[in-house]
């Protein structure tokens, strides 16, 4: 969930500080999440009583909610592209995508094989059909324009994320019928404000999903 906001920090050439909290295995199986919950969360709790992961820390305030923290940097950083709007339908979009491969991602392994199969042949070609639709329609690069705004950055991990799945579970990309997000795809990975990002530890160390998730609970090569 912290992908596109450290991308959208990158782009901008900001000064940010990147946090994360690690789980660590319980006796007997399971994940302990004490460094986030018992440690981070009650100090953040007294300064917004909403606290989730991912926030932001700026100006003494805090901010949370995936969406939320998201559209705050877009208009800290003039990336709404002068709609916020369109910028948050968009972001919702993608959201209800990472929401069902969520579903996917920390399943249980067992059904694992059942679940990839639905997910490409339902949910996938689902919201990549309206966001294809919707790139055709604008006749742009990018969701909102010739530059990224703050939906790309999460669409881009999304996509992401679904080109490793596709290369880790041997299956045809799921960009292939998708022109447009294909472009996009390319265009946003061949950023330069990014090069720095993509070469770095925080793209090629962290994984996809954390420790308790079936897919992408360590990094994939």
């Amino acid at each position: 969930l912290a992908a596109p906001l450290r991308m959208m920090c990158e782009y901008a050439k900001a000064n940010w500080e990147n946090k994360t909290y690690e789980l660590q295995p319980k006796e007997g199986g399971g994940w302990n999440a004490s460094s986030w919950f018992a440690q981070a969360k009650p100090e953040l709790k007294k300064k917004n009583a909403l606290i989730n992961l991912p926030y932001i820390l700026h100006n003494g305030a805090v901010i949370s909610q995936t969406d939320a923290c998201m559209m705050y940097l877009g208009a800290l950083f003039k990336l709404n592209g002068g709609n916020t709007t369109d910028c948050l339908q968009l972001a919702c979009e993608v959201m209800d995508l990472r929401n069902s491969a969520v579903r996917l991602f920390y399943g249980s392994s067992a059904t694992f094989e059942d679940s990839l199969q639905k997910h490409a042949n339902g949910t996938v070609q689902r919201h990549y059909s309206k966001l294809e639709e919707w790139l055709k329609a604008k006749k742009t690069t990018f969701l909102l324009g010739e530059t990224p705004t703050v939906p790309d950055f999460h669409l881009w991990e999304m996509i992401d994320q679904h080109e490793i799945l596709a290369k880790a579970n041997k299956i045809d990309s799921f960009l292939k019928d998708y022109p447009c997000l294909s472009r996009q795809y390319k265009a946003f990975r061949s950023l330069k404000e990014l090069e720095g990002y993509f070469s770095g530890a925080l793209y090629k160390e962290l994984p996809l999903n954390n420790k308790s998730a079936s897919f992408g609970a360590t990094v994939i090569s």
